[in-house]
């Protein structure tokens, strides 16, 4: 269960109206996904935060307003059923006259279908090898649903026939409606294939290794020869120890299926795993419902050719053409999604993050004297006092531009208040 699901099925949850399966599904990712367990817990604050609102008084004297209002609608609904019964009772034999036509009308059309029905069945039955051949499409054992193709569209295409063209004459039609019916029927009756399982494996690692281009050299050869390639490489300095660059790669790695597990043992055995992520995806339904569903649109493709050729006017041509280039579009969607499947399928993904690393050292050193530390200690000192005098002298002389005029300001200033002082004295 993905993202989507749960996030799809959180109210089903809080409300306990899951199955214990797809209850345990959503747990099992809660735990592992932080971010669908967070919008969980922002669901039951809200609900909480709802609950603990306080309730509130109606206004005075609205439930007696209420009930007034409640009186005068039933009074009123009581008037005009009375009113329409009598204005209907002289219109009741009619009715009964008009009923009997509609019934009527509705037995002689389905009579007719019937008939149609049985005739094209007999048509389909006595087609040439040939034609049966090429109007088989290869399907799953079970038979279809009618596909949307094939379906009416009278509304989305604004009154048009049931294919959605428009203005096409009904016995211009007629072939192509009776080809339809027994499309189903055909797909019903083909002989059962066995499935190939569309299996989606992936993985996710995060390894370490003490050695990384060995390690990327030996994984590149163990890929190649198992059939697979590496789709993305990203490698860069993440620390640097003893003046020693530890590098960390990035890689997407693409195999055969068949050689998914046995590029994880290899991993396993060569590297320290720090987290494995394995998974399954079944999509065989999908696979088969989109491919099922494509081969229906190229017949419906096919049938819609075939009435372009019988079009006299250019309206027709036009809207038969948009309607093909509907399906057309939709086929070439499907086919690209069959495709993506087919690729995830064959070649099962591997999203590898490595980091080289070291080993560290510890070695014991002997301690020293007290006699050679103190020794030490005099010496640094000494530097220190020397070291101290030498930049004093040095910033002094660096200062001498700027010292010297200030001597020179602060001597007349004294000199004026001594003057200033023994005046006023």
């Amino acid at each position: 269960m993905n993202c989507n699901d749960v996030r799809d099925n959180i109210s089903l949850y809080i409300d306990d109206e899951l199955n214990e399966e797809e209850k345990k599904l959503m747990e099992e990712h809660l735990k592992k996904c932080d971010e669908c367990s967070k919008e969980l817990e922002e669901y039951k604050k809200i609900i909480q935060m709802l609950c603990e609102l306080p309730d509130e008084e109606p206004p005075v004297g609205y439930c007696k307003r209420l009930h007034e209002k409640l009186l005068n609608t039933k009074l009123q609904e009581k008037e005009e059923t009375e009113i329409s019964r009598v204005v209907e009772m002289p219109n009741k034999t009619r009715n009964n006259r008009f009923k009997w036509i509609k019934y009527g009308g509705l037995a002689a059309s389905l009579a007719l279908v019937l008939l149609v029905y049985g005739l094209n069945n007999n048509s389909l039955m006595n087609k040439s090898s040939d034609e049966m051949s090429y109007e088989r499409a290869e399907a799953p054992a079970e038979a279809p649903a009618a596909p949307d193709a094939l379906m009416p569209s009278s509304e989305e295409n604004g009154g048009g026939n049931e294919y959605g063209v428009a203005g096409i004459e009904k016995d211009k039609l007629e072939d192509l409606k009776s080809v339809d019916k027994g499309i189903l029927s055909e797909i019903g009756l083909m002989a059962a294939e066995q499935r190939e399982m569309k299996i989606i494996k992936t993985g996710s690692l995060y390894v370490q290794t003490k050695d990384f281009d060995k390690f990327l050299d030996e994984t590149t050869l163990k890929i190649e020869s198992l059939g697979g390639f590496i789709e993305n490489n990203s490698t860069e300095v993440y620390q640097v120890y003893n003046d020693e660059k530890l590098m960390h790669g990035s890689l997407k790695i693409r195999v055969p299926k068949d050689a998914f597990y046995e590029i994880i043992t290899f991993l396993e055995q060569t590297t320290d795993i720090r987290r494995k992520t394995v998974g399954e995806s079944d999509v065989t339904k999908e696979y088969y419902e989109k491919d099922n569903k494509v081969k229906n649109l190229e017949v419906q493709e096919q049938h819609l050719r075939d009435l372009f050729e019988k079009a006299t006017t250019v309206d027709e041509m036009l809207q038969i053409e948009n309607e093909l280039r509907r399906i057309r579009t939709e086929i070439d969607a499907l086919n690209i999604s069959l495709a993506d499947i087919n690729d995830r399928a064959s070649m099962s993904t591997i999203v590898l993050e490595v980091d080289e690393v070291k080993d560290v050292n510890f070695t014991l050193q002997s301690e020293k004297g007290i006699w050679e530390r103190a020794k030490e200690g005099f010496i640094n000192t000494v530097n220190g006092i020397v070291r101290g005098l030498g930049n004093l002298v040095i910033s002094f002389i660096a200062s001498t531009p700027i010292l010297i005029p200030a001597i020179i300001i602060f001597v007349i200033l004294l000199n004026k208040i001594k003057k200033y002082w023994k005046k006023k004295l």
